[in-house]
């Protein structure tokens, strides 16, 4: 009773915290034309000196309208100078205030996309996760009374700097947010920030495990993708009693030096060893033993994750499942609002705008439609300027006047099976690296969502080169959330399908059946439809490959 009161008492300080950016978001949902506009009047004003803001005249920019006319809808790719040049270390480039750091992000052309990140761009994701957080205690009362485990950042991530000495990367999850903040959460969290920086992926999965079995307070669990359970729940099966061991002991048997903050929080707990010992006899895994008081699990549910959310729902029952909004490296679209049953556009953090695909025309939050599809198009206070995402939501209804929106996937060809984002210019750029695929009559990426998920290459060659899907992995690992999701184990190692003959006249026949147009169809370098080895007369370069996908 007294930790859960010590609990209620750290968890509702946060909570006071975050009660003035909720409460303006609740008020801005009736009137969101007025908030975006004041939002991005806000930005240009800001930012009207910097290099990019005096070549597109923001100081003389009098409405909305005639800001979507003089600044165009960019990409990364487009912008990828100017990138660099920050990077390099110069200032004033696409916004006046100093950077804080770069995050990164899968990119197209490039592997990896580096986002900057200001003051006004961290207080714009606080405007957004603070009415999210505070929504999420209100309307789930249990998860006050115990610890918490966020998993934002990745794990194992190594120091990097720009040339220009500019950080990549947050040190620990809490940076989202400021000082006071950041303290606070960090007291009710059930794996301490250090964790992310010792070496070694198998290292931090087996002490984030390790942590999560010590806190039987645990009420609630944030990751990205579900299947990060079904690791996590691996991990168990195979070290479980390596496991109970460590937590009978007090201590953590991992081959890495760990720092003072990880040492100092493990704990001894001889009761839950004895609890966990007993599951490994059943053998069964049961919720009820890891996480007794576990009340909400928040995740991905939608598009290509949608499938886990049954998963992880038969594996944890009576556990609530909330499916997170559109949260992008970027900037944060939308977030999920329990009373509005959806996820509610982020009008308070950033001025959103929506590309029509009829029209072509770029929709205000206001003027969006229920049941249309649009690509979401980004102002934030980073510095990326009617930056078009790549993203593609649906309208489902509306939150007073603001749209609640539905992520449906992405707008170009990018396959995410797990998170990893592969974009097809980016493959075909991979597969060009190869002297096989170069002269390949046929050479193309595709996913394989059978077993552990993965992606085959499906080749048309004379000769197939030494160690090509070890190879091909190698080059893939280049998007860092790629070589994130093949490091959790995510992702199997790609596998190479050697074609006999045929390959283009069987893929424009199977296009021609799925629907599309004989004189529109095109070859790509990724396909984002999976079952290829079906279509495709050949076989794989091994039987150890073939058996992933049989």
């Amino acid at each position: 009773m007294r930790q859960r009161l010590a609990y209620r008492a750290l968890n509702t300080l946060p909570l006071a915290g975050f009660w003035r950016v909720a409460r303006q978001f609740d008020a801005a949902l009736h009137n969101p034309e007025a908030v975006q506009s004041d939002l991005l009047f806000q930005l240009l004003r800001q930012n009207q000196s910097c290099r990019y803001g005096m070549q597109h005249g923001f100081a003389t920019i009098r409405s909305v309208r005639e800001y979507q006319r003089r600044v165009p809808i960019v990409s990364y790719d487009d912008i990828s100078g100017w990138v660099e040049r920050m990077k390099a270390g110069e200032g004033g480039v696409l916004t006046s205030e100093p950077l804080l750091m770069f995050e990164k992000s899968s990119g197209s052309v490039s592997a990896a996309k580096y986002v900057p990140y200001t003051r006004t761009l961290r207080a714009q994701f606080h405007a957004a996760l603070g009415p999210w957080i505070t929504d999420l205690y209100h309307s789930f009362r249990g998860l006050a009374s115990g610890c918490a485990y966020w998993l934002v950042t990745p794990l194992s991530r190594e120091q990097e700097r720009t040339q220009g000495g500019i950080p990549v990367g947050f040190g620990s999850d809490a940076e989202y947010f400021g000082p006071l903040h950041r303290w606070l959460l960090q007291k009710t969290m059930a794996v301490p920030a250090e964790l992310a920086s010792v070496p070694g992926l198998d290292n931090c999965i087996y002490l984030t495990l390790r942590f999560l079995l010590q806190a039987r307070s645990l009420t609630f669990i944030s990751v990205w993708n579900p299947s990060f359970f079904q690791i996590l729940l691996n991990q168990f099966e195979l070290h479980g009693e390596r496991l109970v061991r460590d937590l009978l002991d007090g201590v953590a048997s991992v081959c890495a030096p760990l720092p003072r903050g990880i040492t100092n929080s493990l704990r001894r707990d001889a009761t839950q060893a004895g609890n966990l010992r007993a599951m490994l006899g059943r053998g069964r895994i049961e919720p009820d033993v890891l996480w007794p008081r576990l009340e909400l699990i928040s995740c991905w549910t939608s598009a290509a994750s949608a499938a886990a959310k049954s998963e992880i729902q038969c594996a944890f029952p009576g556990v609530a499942i909330q499916g997170k909004g559109l949260l992008a490296t970027e900037a944060v679209v939308s977030i999920p609002i329990e009373r509005y049953k959806g996820c509610v556009a982020a009008v308070t953090s950033h001025f959103l705008e929506f590309l029509d695909f009829e029209s072509g025309v770029c929709r205000l939050v206001s003027e969006l439609k229920s049941g249309a599809e649009y690509s979401v198009v980004l102002t934030t206070g980073g510095g990326f300027w009617r930056y078009q995402l790549g993203d593609r939501v649906r309208v489902t209804g509306f939150a007073g006047r603001t749209p609640i929106l539905e992520f449906i996937g992405k707008d170009d060809c990018v396959s995410d099976l797990r998170g990893e984002k592969l974009n097809a210019i980016f493959v075909a750029q991979v597969l060009e690296e190869f002297e096989c695929c170069r002269s390949a009559a046929f050479a193309m990426v595709a996913p394989c969502d059978r077993g552990i998920p993965g992606y085959i290459l499906f080749l048309e060659s004379g000769h197939c080169e030494t160690d090509l899907a070890a190879r091909l992995d190698e080059k893939l690992r280049a998007n860092p959330h790629y070589a994130y999701c093949r490091g959790l184990g995510q992702l199997a190692e790609p596998r190479v399908f050697m074609i006999q003959q045929g390959a283009r006249e069987a893929y424009l026949k199977h296009c021609e059946a799925l629907g599309q147009r004989a004189g529109s169809v095109k070859l790509t370098a990724l396909s984002k439809q999976s079952g290829w080895e079906e279509v495709f007369l050949g076989s794989f370069v091994s039987a150890a490959s073939a058996e992933v996908c049989a």
